[in-house]
């Protein structure tokens, strides 16, 4: 027996002296069970400034599915490193598995109690995914997830030094105050309820009347000038007004007496406009029976003497009209007297055998009616029937050209 416990000793002693020379550093020496990175994967890193009780094998999940594990935890000493000093996180995912480059890593936990885990996670908005995480990428981290002893300690404080007394203070305040009331609250807890429904089922209409509201006042504001120069002016505005007060009150007075004068002259005059409208309805009959003719015959006035559609007579720029132009009377008012020597040697022989050729010479100015004198008055008619020598069938040797031109135009003298 005793030769047995020494073997037993000996035996501990050399696998305590084995363990010591492997290097081992306690549990977390021992290989964990666990990990989901089974098959292909690819590694990424994580950095956080405190894990907590995180360890190795713990899960790495994206959507709270199990996609790969942590492969090894330790400190980051590079110098000059930004996360120097801080926990570096190698996990392992499943190749299969793609995320952007931009991805997010939480460290998270099951429950209060429960193991810890690492989130993967898209950014979250407004910024978009960029990318693929390959293998050797850095992720961002995030960590700030409250310890156990935290979460203690505050449940700690409120119930020694919190406000949970009070609670029952209140509790107790408030059913002394509702007792024999609580149907007159249920009622307005009912007409509060409807209240919150009908503002609710008029969302859209109070969102869009604060949106036009909104409009309104940014409209004012742009205009703040124009409306501060406006009430400046207002006052000075008033006070004209303010002052014209007598003037507006006698302008008013005169135009009540103003109306009274009008309705009576209305009244005394109401039979004959009546009979004016009546005797003026037999006009605007006539008028309405004329329809459309009147405006027809009023067209003519912008072409006179021309009709409406002369334009479609013309082929083309140009229109052919003949008209008749009897110099006769013009030209024995000017030359009257004159025998044709007189005329040649006054105008030429050409121009008097012209001028002979349209008056028809002598006989065709006495058949055009025009006389020896240019200016003969009815007395001076008279005076030459009755043998006077104040009339005479001679001309005037005052009279003017222009004065026989008027009375050859006029068709004045004797017959």
């Amino acid at each position: 027996m005793m030769i047995g416990r020494q073997i037993r000793v000996v035996a501990a002693a050399g696998a305590v002296a084995l363990l010591a020379g492997c290097g081992f550093k306690g549990a977390y020496s021992l290989p964990l069970p666990g990990g989901a990175a089974t098959g292909k994967t690819y590694t990424v890193t994580a950095y956080f400034k405190d894990v907590q009780d995180l360890t190795p094998q713990a899960a790495v999940r994206v959507n709270d599915v199990a996609v790969g594990d942590v492969s090894s935890i330790s400190i980051d000493t590079t110098k000059g490193d930004p996360h120097r000093n801080m926990a570096k996180v190698k996990l392992r995912v499943r190749q299969s598995v793609k995320l952007p480059r931009n991805a997010v890593a939480t460290l998270e936990q099951t429950t209060l109690l429960g193991e810890k885990f690492v989130a993967l996670a898209p950014p979250p908005l407004p910024t978009a995914p960029q990318g693929q995480l390959l293998d050797g990428d850095t992720v961002a981290s995030s960590s700030e997830l409250p310890s156990v002893e935290e979460v203690f300690g505050l449940l700690s404080q409120v119930l020694n030094g919190g406000d949970l007394g009070d609670l029952q203070t209140i509790s107790v305040e408030v059913s002394k105050a509702l007792a024999g009331r609580e149907t007159a609250v249920r009622g307005a807890l009912t007409q509060l309820n409807t209240f919150v429904g009908g503002l609710n089922s008029q969302k859209r209409q109070i969102v869009r009347a604060l949106d036009e509201l909104d409009r309104f006042t940014s409209a004012l504001a742009k205009q703040d000038n124009t409306i501060g120069t406006a009430l400046n002016q207002l006052g000075p505005g008033l006070k004209v007004l303010a002052d014209e007060r007598a003037q507006f009150t006698q302008l008013l007075s005169d135009l009540s007496r103003f109306g009274t004068v009008a309705t009576h002259v209305i009244n005394a005059s109401k039979s004959q406009t009546i009979t004016g409208l009546r005797d003026l309805r037999p006009i605007l009959h006539h008028l309405a029976a004329a329809g459309t003719n009147l405006p027809h015959a009023l067209e003519i006035l912008l072409t006179y003497p021309f009709p409406r559609d002369s334009s479609q007579a013309s082929p083309g720029d140009y229109t052919n009209f003949e008209f008749t132009l009897n110099l006769a009377p013009l030209l024995c008012a000017v030359f009257q007297g004159q025998t044709p020597a007189q005329l040649a040697a006054q105008l030429g022989p050409f121009e008097s055998s012209l001028v002979g050729l349209l008056t028809g010479g002598e006989e065709g100015c006495q058949k055009a009616g025009t006389v020896t004198s240019p200016v003969t008055t009815p007395h001076q008619q008279g005076a030459t029937t009755g043998g006077s020598s104040s009339g005479s069938s001679t001309p005037s040797p005052a009279a003017s050209p222009l004065a026989r031109l008027l009375n050859g135009l006029l068709g004045g003298g004797n017959q």
